[in-house]
C-alpha cells in the first residue's frame, strides 16, 4: 500500500518581487559604476560594474527559473518542474565564474601599466553606495530563499552578497588612490574576483548535489526519522529516501505495522506518518509511504 502526499503549492509572489527589487537596483549599479570607471579610469570600479552587470544577467535567468518551477506536474514531468530552480542556481554560479575571470583579466593589465584612477573619491562614493544597497538585497533576500528553501534565490542572496563584498576593496581602493598610491586599484580588482570565484564555488557545489539525486543533510534527516518514528503505530522503517528539487522536498519511505491491523488502520498510520514529515520539514514535501507486516524481513534502514 502506498498513499502519496496531496499536491503541494508554490508561492512565488514573495520570491518573483524581491528578484525584481534586485534587477532594478543593478540596473542602476552597473550603469553607475561601470560609467564612472570608464570615466575615471577605475579598473576595479569597472569590474565592479561588471559584476552588477552579471548579477541583472542572473536576476532574468533566477526570474526564468522561478516561473517554470512553479508549472505543476504534468506527463512529462511527474514530479513537477522544482528542478529548473535548481539549474537556474547553477547557471548563476557559472555566470559568477566567467565574471570573476574577466577582472582578473583586467586587473592583471591595470597593475601592469600601473595606473592610477582620477578621482579616488569618486570611486569611494560609488563602491560605499553599492556596498550598503546590496549587503541590504542580501539579507532580504537570502531571508526569503531560507523561508521558501529556494535554490535559485539563495544563489542569487550570494550573488548579491559576492557584490556587496567585491565593493569594499574598491572602496578601499579608491580612498588610496584619492592620496595618489597606485597599483591598490588592481590589487583590488584580483580580490574582488577571489571572491567571485568563491561563491559561484559554493553555489555550484550544492546546485551539483541536488541535481544529481543528492539525499537531505544529516540535519533535515533527523527530523524525517525523528516524525517517522513518532507515530503511534510503527514498529519499524527502512528504505528511507530523500531528496530536494528546487523549493521541493521529497521522502519515500517503508514502515512496518502490526500484521493484524486493517488494511483501513493501516492506511492510516501511513497518513499520520506523511502528515508528521510534512510538518517536520515545513511544508512543501511530497511523501509517498509503502506499509508492510512488521513479520516481513529484517529491519534496515
Amino acid at each position: 500500500m502506498e498513499t502519496p502526499s496531496k499536491s503541494f503549492p508554490l508561492k512565488p509572489k514573495s520570491a518573483e518581487g524581491v528578484t525584481l527589487l534586485g534587477l532594478g537596483a543593478n540596473l542602476g549599479l552597473t550603469a553607475l559604476k561601470v560609467g564612472l570607471g570608464l570615466a575615471l579610469g577605475s579598473t576595479a570600479l569597472f569590474a565592479d560594474g561588471m559584476h552588477s552587470l552579471s548579477d541583472l544577467a542572473t536576476d532574468f535567468i533566477t526570474l526564468g527559473g522561478l516561473r517554470v518551477a512553479r508549472r505543476p506536474p504534468d506527463e512529462s514531468h511527474a514530479y513537477g518542474h522544482g528542478k529548473f530552480e535548481t539549474l537556474a542556481g547553477a547557471l548563476v554560479a557559472l555566470g559568477l565564474a566567467g565574471v570573476g575571470v574577466f577582472i582578473v583579466w583586467e586587473a592583471v593589465e591595470a597593475l601592469r601599466v600601473g595606473s592610477l584612477p582620477k578621482l579616488g573619491w569618486a570611486v569611494a562614493l560609488a563602491a560605499a553606495l553599492s556596498l550598503l544597497l546590496k549587503e541590504g538585497l542580501y539579507r532580504l533576500t537570502v531571508k526569503l530563499g531560507k523561508e521558501l528553501r529556494s535554490a535559485a534565490l539563495l544563489a542569487n542572496a550570494w550573488h548579491h552578497r559576492s557584490d556587496a563584498l567585491s565593493s569594499l576593496p574598491v572602496f578601499v581602493g579608491g580612498i588610496c588612490a584619492s592620496f595618489g598610491v597606485a597599483r591598490v586599484d588592481g590589487a583590488a580588482a584580483i580580490l574582488v574576483a577571489f571572491l567571485i570565484g568563491w561563491a559561484a564555488f559554493g553555489i555550484l557545489r550544492r546546485a551539483v548535489h541536488e541535481l544529481s539525486e543528492g539525499a537531505f543533510p544529516p540535519r533535515d534527516k533527523t527530523r524525517v526519522i525523528a516524525a517517522i518514528e513518532g507515530v503511534e503505530g510503527v514498529k519499524s522503517w527502512h528504505k528511507l529516501r530523500t531528496r530536494y528539487a528546487g523549493q521541493a522536498a521529497f521522502v519515500d519511505v517503508h514502515i512496518q505495522v502490526d500484521p493484524k491491523l486493517s488494511v483501513a488502520d493501516s492506511h492510516a498510520i501511513a497518513s499520520r506518518v506523511e502528515e508528521a514529515v510534512r510538518e517536520a520539514l515545513g511544508g512543501q514535501v511530497s511523501v509517498v509511504v509503502h506499509v508492510e507486516p512488521a513479520s516481513e524481513g529484517p529491519d534496515e534502514e
